[in-house]
């Protein structure tokens, strides 16, 4: 029996990967959420920014359609790993820049989530000063 491996269709050029945080699997996220997540992560920037558009999202993540990326895209914003801003030029959109909040300083995206979470000197609250006691409406 042969035992020699092997040789790879595609050699990976060395350094082509990126770090990806563990914990993204105890959020509960759908698996088509959790390959759009590695997609944007693989796009990324060193600030965690990017901004593919949804097609190539999709072609990324084995041909999945816009509206499902869209579908997934709003997953995990809603459970508040990526924030997504509009992106315009001349009155238009153009695309959409992502945020991926794992990949970058846990601070920063503090203040970005939460912008108005800052005491009269300017430092930021902690999580129970933000958000307890629960606000009541009025």
């Amino acid at each position: 029996m042969d035992r020699s491996f092997k040789k790879p269709e595609y050699e990976y050029p060395r350094g082509h990967f990126f770090i990806l945080p563990l914990d993204i699997y105890d959020r509960g996220l759908s698996p088509t959420a959790g390959a759009v997540y590695i997609a944007l992560a693989a796009l990324t920037d060193n600030k965690g920014q990017c901004f593919p558009s949804r097609m190539t999202i999709g072609n990324m993540c084995g041909g999945i359609s816009r509206p499902v990326v869209t579908k997934a895209l709003k997953e995990l914003e809603d459970k508040l790993m990526i924030d997504i801003e509009p992106r315009y030029k001349d009155g238009k959109q153009t695309s959409n820049l992502y945020t991926l909040f794992d990949l970058v300083d846990k601070q920063d995206a503090m203040r970005h989530l939460v912008k108005c979470a800052f005491n009269d000197n300017g430092e930021m609250l902690d999580y129970f000063e933000y958000y307890w006691p629960p606000k009541i409406n009025e």
